[in-house]
C-alpha cells in the first residue's frame, strides 16, 4: 500500500474526530501525498542536475550492459 494512501486514511480518521488538534493534523495526513509527490520531484530534479553536472565535467557516463543467458 503506497505511503501516501497511508497518510491519508489516517488524516481522514483524525477529521473525523471532534478534537480540534486532531482535526488540524487530519488536514496535515491528508495533504501529505501531495507533499511526498513534491519532494520527490525535487529529490530527482535535483539528482539531475548533479548528474549533468559532473556529465560535463567528465564528459558523460556510458554504461555497458551484457546478457546473461541461463
Amino acid at each position: 500500500m503506497p505511503i501516501g494512501l497511508i497518510y491519508a486514511l489516517i488524516g481522514a480518521v483524525f477529521l473525523s474526530m471532534d478534537v480540534d488538534y486532531l482535526r488540524y493534523t487530519g488536514y496535515v495526513f491528508l495533504s501529505m501525498p501531495l507533499w511526498l509527490s513534491l519532494a520527490v520531484v525535487g529529490a530527482h530534479y535535483a539528482v539531475a542536475a548533479v548528474y549533468n553536472f559532473l556529465a560535463s565535467k567528465v564528459g558523460g557516463f556510458e554504461f555497458e550492459f551484457t546478457e546473461i543467458k541461463d
